[in-house]
């Protein structure tokens, strides 16, 4: 059976990242009523705002641990697909890669050392020197800054797409065009005429007799 070739797992690579990434903005999605209520708007009673998003984050932090496992193994998915897309990148795909993979592991970073940080807090109601709105606060703007990094992954990959889109068109119209080129190893090669080929062979073929 014949595997896979590297070219034809690239859209794999793109898929899982894609996945992942749509997988992050669901989840911090569904935190935004209450994230909306207490760092994007004043309501009337900010108290019970507060409250309210104190007690969606508290659920959070007592589900249990399989729940907090299965996101921990869509992040492994997304940066499984980073490194096959980072493994053999070409000159014209490595920015869009290298970057990509950065947004990934930096939106990882800020899960872990400030959306973890506060659902611990609120699971212990410990907040240290701050109070407990600011850390609310703190989680929201975490989750927003999150969602930056996961929108431009995104558009890391969109564009991507769209520039191999564009240069393939740009090559079927090259070789349109110009029919005595063909394309060896993604670069345009000049096609040797049969005469070409039969004269090659003739001048070979003298230089072997003036040899002997």
């Amino acid at each position: 059976m014949k595997l896979m070739t590297y070219k034809e797992l690239l859209p794999v690579g793109t898929g899982l990242i894609i996945f992942a990434t749509g997988f992050g903005l669901g989840a911090v999605y569904s935190n935004l009523p209450y994230d909306y209520a207490t760092l994007w708007s004043s309501p009337a009673d900010s108290t019970a705002a507060f409250q309210a998003s104190f007690d969606h984050y508290l659920r959070w932090a007592n589900v249990p641990a399989r729940v907090h496992y299965m996101l921990h193994f869509v992040f492994v998915i997304g940066l499984v697909g980073c490194l096959i897309k980072i493994f053999k990148p070409t000159e014209d795909t490595k920015y869009f890669e290298y970057g990509t993979m950065g947004m990934l592991l930096l939106s990882i970073v800020i899960y872990l050392s400030n959306l973890r940080t506060g659902i611990n807090s609120c699971f212990h109601n410990q907040w240290g020197e701050v109070p407990m709105e600011t850390g609310i606060n703190v989680i929201a703007a975490s989750q927003f800054f999150i969602v930056v990094l996961l929108v431009g992954v995104l558009v890391l990959q969109g564009g991507l797409y769209y520039a191999e889109w564009y240069d393939k068109q740009l090559k079927i119209e090259f070789y349109e065009q110009n029919p005595d080129y063909k394309e060896v190893n993604g670069e345009a090669v000049a096609i040797t005429s049969g005469a070409d080929v039969k004269k090659d062979k003739k001048d070979k073929k003298d230089k072997k007799k003036k040899k002997q």
